[in-house]
């Protein structure tokens, strides 16, 4: 079996991402950063999504 101690030691000594300030608790829900987030995950859907060929639909495609 995997032991994943040694992992989860190092994750527990590196800084909280608000100690460096990479990010700032709010005091509530922000409607802002949640309608981009859900803008960019539906962005990501799509654009993997119609990048497979497989499910490219094409109007004008000829059928021979």
């Amino acid at each position: 079996m995997i032991d994943f101690t040694h992992i989860i030691d190092f994750a527990a000594q590196l800084p909280h991402p608000s100690d460096i300030g990479l990010i700032k608790p709010s005091g509530g829900f922000e409607l802002i950063p949640a309608l981009f987030a859900i803008s960019v995950v539906f962005g990501a859907s799509q654009f993997f999504y119609y990048s497979d060929d497989s499910k490219r639909i094409d109007p004008w495609a000829k059928g021979d």
